[in-house]
């Protein structure tokens, strides 16, 4: 039933924007509907939109892949010893509360134009949802399991695999879930003042161009883009902790 109400505030969200748009009738502030969901179809066998989009998923891919392997390893280490946790926090808590863009200028500075200014912006965005919920899970873990596996003879890399690492898998996806759609928001931020190429650089150019319905057609495609993204992380979530939403089915 979830689908027919969703289908249904769609048809209002587009009808009151097809009469507004009529009413106020000026594209800067609000395109014709109709025209923009022809530019919006269009868009998917658009050679140029669908380069650029694929430019900017690369670099999301990438940039959320630095972010992992960082993330992960650093939330185990720092949720696991509390002197490593105590001499990095103070410093980590600092670094995330920079607001993106003003890294952007440095990453400018760094790395120049391209690829490289997205990539670090991508991915010190998404580090710290990660870091702070593989911290969280590793220091929630039972330890009368990690005592258990101790007990048994278990090493230490042994004990990360078998019991700490899936405790801590439900609270890792949770944050890496977090951390795709910041990557996917912060990679737009970068790609309009750091790269003349992907899918933030033509939202730019149809603005600059004043092609209103492009631009919103362009918005509303990144909204359909993301929530995919979100979907797939959905999906990942229930194959790989397939249990939690057993037990939850069952407890129904």
């Amino acid at each position: 039933m979830g689908w027919v109400y969703f289908i249904i505030l769609l048809a209002v969200l587009f009808t009151v924007w097809h009469f507004a748009a009529i009413a106020i009738d000026r594209d800067i502030v609000l395109p014709n509907f109709a025209a923009t969901m022809r530019q919006f179809f269009r868009n998917w066998t658009d050679a140029r939109v669908m380069n650029g989009l694929f430019i900017t998923l690369s670099r999301v891919v990438r940039g959320f892949g630095i972010a992992v392997a960082i993330g992960l390893p650093l939330g185990i280490l720092m949720g696991s010893a509390k002197i490593v946790r105590d001499a990095l926090s103070p410093f980590m808590n600092s670094i995330r509360q920079v607001p993106i863009m003003a890294w952007i200028p440095l990453a400018l500075v760094w790395f120049g134009m391209g690829d490289g200014p997205s990539l670090f912006i991508i991915a010190i965005s998404t580090v710290f949802p990660i870091l702070l919920n593989t911290i969280s899970a590793v220091m929630g873990v039972d330890p009368n399991h990690i005592n258990a596996a101790k007990s048994m003879g278990a090493s230490l890399p042994k004990i990360i695999l078998t019991v700490i690492l899936p405790s801590a898998l439900p609270n890792f996806l949770i944050g890496a879930r977090l951390g795709l759609g910041l990557a996917w928001m912060m990679v737009m931020c970068a790609e309009f003042v750091a790269t003349n190429e992907g899918f933030g650089f033509l939202i730019l150019n149809s603005q600059q161009g004043f092609q209103f319905p492009t631009l919103y057609s362009l918005v509303i495609m990144s909204g359909v883009v993301g929530y995919g993204m979100d979907l797939i992380m959905r999906l990942i979530e229930r194959l790989l902790t397939s249990w939690r939403f057993k037990n939850a089915a069952e407890n129904k």
